[in-house]
């Protein structure tokens, strides 16, 4: 495992070095200069506008005040009750859930299982990626010969490799990736420069190598090297939903949760305009049909905003809902439940830090998270993941899955929106330091760990 730091989302960095730990408080700095921008290939002015930095010193900054002030009492608590302890009802089965490895990969962060049609059906098969830029086809261990019981095997040199030109400090590097309607893989990176880079690489028909040249397809910059967001993903009517934080900084000091001239801090939504070519050389990014009219001066490609970090997404399609799970401040870690219908919705940040008032004027248009939890106890940083929808946890169907950065524990919540829930479980397994979730073909889950790889939730 390469030395060095490791990922970082929370307020205070979480620095993993040499196998050691800190804990500081190094998202403070104010840049002066331009503001954020997104490349806009279609057209259709989705520049974003520059946002002054403030003049006041930055200890006397509403934002930094509020960052420094304890959480006040009464917030809720996570308060996750072992599974163990949880009634099971006649005939119930037992609930029993256990972490089998499965990818061998320190420095993972991201992974998606091909589904593309013609591959085989039980194949498994995937890509896996570290944060450093570097893409892995993976392929089941059928034969069993390769490492201490590993359920997964990865091609033994990169399928892809852009870690000359990936930036890897605090909450940088290749932060999410996914497979678009027509089996292309697309991935989020940030670049040498830091800037936010959206990228469509084709697989090849055996899928096992990637073919053509690959084509940067969105550049979204960055004012620093946190809060940069970055899932992506594609729902059933091949629209493209893409997440970014609000660029860094104590509390938001460039306000970029509430201005709707940058896509920093807001979940976009885009059409991929192919012009019936096969090369991502030609294709266009553009606003989605039914997106939000937002007003003049508005990003178009804007589809909710008010986020602070919204790290990760993820679509349930039994119910077409968006789960984004967004890091918080210092007090609070949310969840918000987003139908496919809600296009415009204001999450709130930084007026607002979960449900609780953080700085600024009140909004009247405040979408309040669907699921909260305070920080402390060794919680530290929301890790969203997936509504199970598998058949060997079936206890689990239906449930939240997730895990805490910090904690590391992996835990599953019944969400209904607009309702806090009345209990968290705790599943009982952890690992060092989880980044992120996958989900297969046939709806089982697992965790993706920075330090230590990929581990299937099973049995």
């Amino acid at each position: 495992m390469q030395g060095g730091r490791l990922f970082s989302v929370a307020v205070c960095a979480v620095v993993v070095a040499a196998g050691a730990m800190a804990v500081g408080c190094s998202d403070i700095g104010i840049d002066e200069g331009t503001g954020p921008a997104v490349s806009d290939p279609d057209g259709n002015g989705g520049a974003a506008t520059t946002v002054p930095a403030t003049t006041l010193p930055l200890t006397q900054t509403p934002e930094y005040v509020a960052s420094n002030t304890p959480c006040p009492a009464g917030l809720p608590e996570l308060g996750a009750v072992p599974i163990s302890a949880v009634p099971i009802d006649d005939g119930a089965p037992d609930r029993a859930v256990t972490l089998a490895p499965y990818i061998d990969l320190p420095e993972a962060t991201v992974m998606v299982f091909d589904s593309v049609a013609g591959t085989a059906p039980d194949s498994g098969g995937g890509f896996v990626g570290d944060r450093r830029g570097r893409i892995w086809r993976f392929a089941p261990n059928l034969a069993g010969h390769v490492g201490p019981g590993l359920g997964a095997v990865t091609s033994a040199e990169p399928i892809a490799d852009f870690s000359s030109d990936t930036a890897a400090e605090h909450d940088q590097g290749l932060v999410g990736m996914t497979l678009g309607p027509k089996g292309h893989l697309w991935i989020n990176r940030t670049d040498r420069h830091g800037s936010s880079v959206l990228t469509v690489l084709t697989p090849s028909a055996d899928r096992t190598t990637l073919e053509g040249r690959y084509a940067d397809v969105l550049e979204v910059k960055q004012t620093n090297a946190q809060h940069n967001g970055g899932d992506l993903l594609f729902d059933a009517d091949g629209l493209l939903y893409v997440s970014f934080g609000d660029g860094g900084g104590l509390g938001d000091p460039r306000h970029h949760g509430q201005n709707l001239a940058t896509p920093l801090g807001a979940v976009l939504r885009f059409s991929v305009d192919t012009g019936d070519s096969s090369d991502p050389g030609d294709w266009r990014l553009v606003p989605a049909p039914g997106n939000p009219d937002l007003g003049p001066g508005s990003d178009p490609h804007i589809w909710a905003y008010g986020a602070r970090n919204p790290y990760r997404m993820s679509l349930d399609e039994p119910t077409g809902t968006l789960w984004v799970s967004d890091v918080g401040q210092q007090c609070m870690e949310e969840v918000t439940v987003l139908g496919l219908d809600e296009g415009g919705a204001n999450l709130g940040w930084n007026a607002y830090e979960g449900s609780r008032r953080f700085v600024g004027a009140e909004l009247d248009d405040h979408r309040v998270p669907d699921f909260e939890y305070r920080h402390g106890r060794g919680l530290c940083a929301v890790i969203g993941g997936h509504v199970y929808r598998g058949s060997q946890l079936d206890w689990l169907t239906g449930r939240y899955v997730f895990a805490d950065l910090c904690g590391g524990d992996i835990y599953a919540v019944s969400v209904q929106p607009g309702a806090q829930p009345d209990e968290v479980w705790s599943l009982g397994i952890s690992t060092p330091r989880p980044v992120g979730f996958a989900e297969d073909r046939h709806g089982e889950l697992y965790v993706i760990d920075i330090e230590t790889g990929v581990w299937r939730l099973t049995g």
